[in-house]
C-alpha cells in the first residue's frame, strides 16, 4: 500500500495509447487492463514495463540464447518498446511501440501516481494574503497553511503554494507553478511550469561588497531573478538576485539540492546542476551545460554550450563550447586522467 500517492488502479491499453502516443500493434488488445507499473525484476501479470535495447544489444541478443531465455521469464501485461525490438518480447507480453520507451513510461508514471502533498486544498484559512495580490484564476490555486503572500504579487492559474511559504512583494508567478513548503521567494519573475522545492531561497541578496581601508561596504542588490519556463530548483538551494541586472535561469534548467547560484549569473537552456555545486557571480553559462556534484565555477567566466564539468571540479577559466573537464583546477578530462594515472605510478615507485 502506498501512503504517499493517490494511485490510479486500472487503465486500458487504449487509454495508454492515447495518453503517450504509443502504437498498439494488435488493436484487439485495446480493452486489456494494466493496474500497476513494474520493472523487469518485479513486474507481475498486470504490470506495464519498458524495455530499452540499443541496436548493438539487439544484434547480440540474436546470438545470445541465455539472454533470450531471461527475457522469456519477464512477467508483465504490456511493455513500451521500440519497433525494432518487438520480436524479442515473449508472446505473452503486449508491445506498445514508441520511439522513447523510458519517456513513455515516465509520462504514464505521472498519470498513475499523484503526490498527496500536492493535493488541491484551495486557499487555507490561516494563510495571509495581501489585498493587492492578483490572481489569474483564484479558484485554481492552492495555498497551504501559514503561508504569507505580500503586496502586489501576481499568481498564475493552477499553482500550488505549500505550507509556510513566503512570497515577498512584487513577485510574479506564472501558470502551473509549484512552490513547496518553507520556500522563500523575493524579487523574482518566474515563467510557467516552474517548481521550487522545500526550503529554497530565490531572490535573496547577492554577496556584494565594496572593500577598502574603511572595511567593507554593502553594495545594494537591486536586480531580479528570472526563472524561465520549466525550471526546477532543488531543496535548500539558493539563487541570488542581480546587483543591477538580472540573474537568469534559462528554460528547462534543473538545479539539484544544496546549490548556490550567485548574483548576475546567466544560464542557457536545459542546463543541469548536480547537488552541492556552486556558481560565483556574473558567470555566463551556455545551453545544455552539465555541472557535476560539488563542482565550483569562479565568477565572471564564460562556459560554452554543451560543456561538461566533472564532479568536484574547480573551474577558474573560460571554457569553449563542448568542453569536457575534470579536476581541480579543471582541465580536459583526458589530461586529468593521464595525470592521475602517472601520479599513482610515481607513488607506487616511491617517488613521493
Amino acid at each position: 500500500m502506498n501512503n504517499f500517492f493517490n494511485v490510479v488502479e486500472n487503465i486500458k491499453l487504449s487509454q495508454i495509447v492515447e495518453l503517450v502516443g504509443a502504437q498498439l500493434l494488435d488493436s484487439s488488445k485495446g480493452d486489456e487492463i494494466v493496474s500497476n507499473l513494474g520493472s523487469l525484476e518485479n513486474a507481475n501479470e498486470n504490470s506495464i514495463i519498458y524495455l530499452i535495447l540499443a541496436n548493438s544489444t539487439s544484434q547480440l541478443l540474436n546470438k545470445s540464447a541465455e539472454y533470450k531465455e531471461k527475457l522469456k521469464l519477464i512477467k508483465a501485461k504490456a511493455c513500451f518498446i521500440k519497433k525494432e525490438n518487438v520480436d524479442l518480447l515473449p508472446k505473452s507480453i503486449i508491445p506498445l511501440v514508441v520511439d522513447d520507451p523510458k519517456l513513455a513510461f515516465i509520462k504514464l508514471t505521472n498519470f498513475f501516481y499523484k503526490d498527496k502533498a500536492l493535493d488541491y486544498i484551495g486557499i487555507s484559512s490561516n494563510c495571509v494574503i495581501d489585498d493587492s495580490v492578483q490572481f489569474k484564476d483564484k479558484n485554481s490555486v492552492s495555498i497551504g497553511h501559514f503561508s504569507i503572500i505580500e503586496k502586489d504579487v501576481v499568481i498564475g492559474k493552477n499553482c500550488h503554494i505549500g505550507n509556510g511559504v513566503k512570497i515577498k512583494p512584487g513577485v510574479v508567478i506564472g501558470d502551473n507553478c509549484i512552490i513547496k513548503d518553507n520556500a522563500v521567494v523575493s524579487h523574482t519573475v518566474m515563467g510557467n511550469n516552474v517548481k521550487i522545492n522545500e526550503g529554497a531561497c530565490i531572490g535573496g541578496d547577492g554577496f556584494g561588497w565594496h572593500s577598502g581601508s574603511f572595511g567593507h561596504i554593502w553594495v545594494p542588490q537591486i536586480g531580479r531573478v528570472v526563472l524561465e519556463d520549466d525550471v526546477d530548483v532543488g531543496v535548500n538551494s539558493s539563487i541570488d538576485r542581480g546587483t543591477i541586472g538580472d540573474t537568469v535561469i534559462g528554460k528547462g534548467t534543473k538545479i539539484d539540492n544544496l546549490i548556490q547560484i550567485g548574483h548576475n549569473v546567466k544560464t542557457g537552456k536545459n542546463c543541469i546542476f548536480a547537488g552541492m555545486c556552486g556558481v560565483a557571480g556574473s558567470t555566463i553559462i551556455g545551453d545544455g551545460v552539465l555541472v557535476g556534484a560539488g563542482a565550483g565555477i569562479s565568477g565572471h567566466l564564460h562556459i560554452g554550450d554543451y560543456s561538461q564539468i566533472g564532479a568536484g571540479s574547480g573551474v577558474i577559466q573560460d571554457l569553449p563550447p563542448k568542453s569536457v573537464v575534470s579536476g581541480y583546477p579543471a582541465q580536459p578530462v583526458h589530461d586529468f586522467l593521464k595525470q592521475t594515472a602517472l601520479m599513482r605510478k610515481l607513488i607506487k615507485k616511491g617517488k613521493f
